[in-house]
């Protein structure tokens, strides 16, 4: 697989019979709890020699931290990390930018990464143009992936819209402009979302929100008329939530019933975020190697493919050299989307 498109080649990557039962309690005491080759792993001086932190830049509840906190559930099973155990830490604002910079203000030595969907990470830095606090390609290192975020164009319930078509006449009789929110400002979410409005001659007002639990809640209590989110934010929320659409090539195999964006007559939208991990430019060879080792052992492991899956989420695993091809085709989509939304404001 060499895009981020959810295309025939990558269905084989998505498992569909996932099983949950494990968790972490991500402490300082978990610390204390490691195997004694881990203890003289550390003594030596090799990586890891402490529990690895995972900064998350937005809210808890939405997708980059549901995937987050899965997967640092299992970081510590994988034998390239000695048993150290993952913590996450979430700093919300600016599309996750302030979390990415802080990570960049730390020590690059892996005990500090950064979880995001490449769509997300690479949007935020087209949106600041010249004044861009990091460039996604040139500052950081991407690890690997584990899962993709889905963007899906969501109502409530109660709305009388049942597909995409009946949303946009009756907005369009309404002569009204649609308030509708996202997970933030500059995200996939919103870039797919401002496509959309702007497509069918609608107009509309964006609500960023710092993540995709609180933009879940502005839909809930009806405070917008639309979210465009991660297909993740809806599980547990069928009875309030309706979703209308999905991006992607094909259809999201966790929601195989939801038509795309594409099937109901809207290009533009024929591609998904692939969750990556993140470490800093200067990270060791070391770090790249067992990181990148994890992050395969944890993708397979069935707990984890069980976490995800009642999530809406994919569970599935892409190398680092694939990862930045996926980078250089979401560069190439996202920049014509963002450069028509930053003209736009």
């Amino acid at each position: 697989m060499t895009t981020i498109v959810l295309s025939k080649n990558s269905k084989n990557l998505l498992e569909e019979k996932m099983g949950f039962s494990k968790s972490v309690v991500l402490s300082a005491a978990a610390a204390l709890t490691l195997t004694s080759g881990a203890a003289l792993a550390g003594s030596h001086g090799s990586y890891p020699s402490k529990p690895v932190k995972i900064v998350v830049g937005f809210s808890a509840g939405g997708g980059t931290d549901t995937t987050s906190r899965g997967f640092a559930s299992y970081l510590h099973e994988a034998e390239t990390m000695a048993g150290q155990p993952a913590y996450i830490v979430n700093v919300p604002g600016a599309s996750g930018q302030k979390g990415a910079k802080q990570v960049l203000g730390e020590k690059a030595d892996g005990h500090t990464l950064y979880m995001i969907n490449i769509g997300t990470f690479i949007v935020g830095e087209l949106a600041k143009g010249k004044d861009k606090p990091y460039s996604v390609k040139d500052d950081w290192v991407n690890l690997g992936c584990m899962s993709q975020l889905v963007t899906s164009m969501q109502v409530h319930t109660s709305n009388p819209a049942k597909n995409m078509a009946e949303f946009v006449a009756s907005a369009k009789a309404s002569g009204k402009t649609v308030t509708w929110g996202t997970s933030g400002a500059t995200t996939m979410h919103s870039g797919i979302g401002t496509t959309f409005f702007d497509t069918y001659g609608i107009p509309h007002k964006m609500v960023p929100f710092k993540g995709g639990s609180k933009a879940r809640a502005a839909i809930v209590s009806q405070s917008v008329e639309a979210v465009f989110g991660g297909n993740n934010t809806i599980a547990g929320f069928e009875d309030t939530i309706r979703p209308l659409a999905t991006a992607g090539a094909e259809r999201d195999p966790t929601m195989p019933d939801l038509p795309t964006f594409g099937e109901q007559g809207m290009e533009g939208a024929d591609f998904t975020g692939l969750f990556c991990l993140f470490a800093p430019k200067g990270v060791s060879d070391e770090v790249k190697e067992k990181v990148g080792a994890a992050i395969k052992h944890v993708a397979g492991i069935k707990g984890f493919k069980s976490f995800m899956k009642k999530n809406n989420l994919g569970a599935f695993y892409i190398d680092s050299a694939t990862a930045v091809k996926a980078q250089g085709v979401m560069y190439k989509t996202m920049t014509p989307v963002m450069q028509k939304l930053v003209g736009n404001q």
